[in-house]
């Protein structure tokens, strides 16, 4: 986990976002250029994003999709499935309930 976040924050970041919902730094540069010609990047957060299956998002990642550059030759294989395994942390994260949390660990959060 921990190589993904890291492979995640160098690779995905600068445009998804440190939490994954499409607002890095460079699309928030993008479009405060209104220019026209940015395409936003998509949050993980919808529910299409959290349905795919991880072979459909490593396959993202290898290839690239409309305007996202393909990654497959700058990262790893076993990087890309660890970034995969993050961007799964993060969506739950985004949408745990707390049955999600350990019982013995339910008294800890506020």
């Amino acid at each position: 986990m921990r190589r993904g976040r890291e492979r995640y924050d160098i690779y995905c970041a600068p445009c998804h976002g440190l939490d994954g919902a499409g607002e890095g730094i460079v699309s928030v540069r993008a479009l405060d250029l209104q220019e026209g010609t940015w395409t936003p990047p998509t949050s993980y957060h919808t529910k299409l994003i959290r349905e795919r299956p991880a072979g459909h998002l490593f396959n993202t990642i290898t290839n690239g999709i409309r305007n996202m550059p393909a990654y497959g030759d700058l990262i790893e294989e076993e990087d890309r499935w660890a970034i995969v395994a993050y961007m799964r942390a993060l969506q739950l994260s985004r949408n745990a309930g707390i049955e999600d949390v350990p019982e013995e660990r339910r008294g800890t959060l506020r």
